[in-house]
């Protein structure tokens, strides 16, 4: 799947360890790389469910957006990276990565 990001800086942790550490520490560093690199190997949406990090969607005033677990209470939000009007997961094959937050 093709990974896109809100913006740079979730990019730049993406691939700049030394600003990843600084940014969120070790451990929520070593997660997140886990889940982005497992978003970049699978085909689509569908499969995101398949894997660790209890990727799934939200609701509410978060409709639209899925997320995964990173260090509690931390989680990894993104949406589809295109339109999804009238497709199935299954044919989704972007994803926008949008923040790491705690939103409860």
């Amino acid at each position: 799947m093709e990974v896109l990001f809100k913006d740079k800086d979730l990019e730049r942790c993406a691939v700049d360890m030394n600003f990843a550490l600084r940014r969120m520490g070790q451990k929520r560093y070593h997660i997140y790389l886990k889940r982005i690199q497992y978003m970049l190997v699978v085909p689509n949406f569908e499969s995101l469910r398949l894997g660790a990090g209890r990727f799934h969607e939200l609701s509410g005033n978060r409709q639209g957006q899925w997320a995964c677990d990173l260090d509690q209470p931390y989680r990894l939000v993104f949406r589809a990276g295109e339109d999804t009007t009238g497709r199935k997961w299954v044919e989704i094959t972007k994803a926008e990565v949008l923040e790491v937050v705690d939103y409860h």
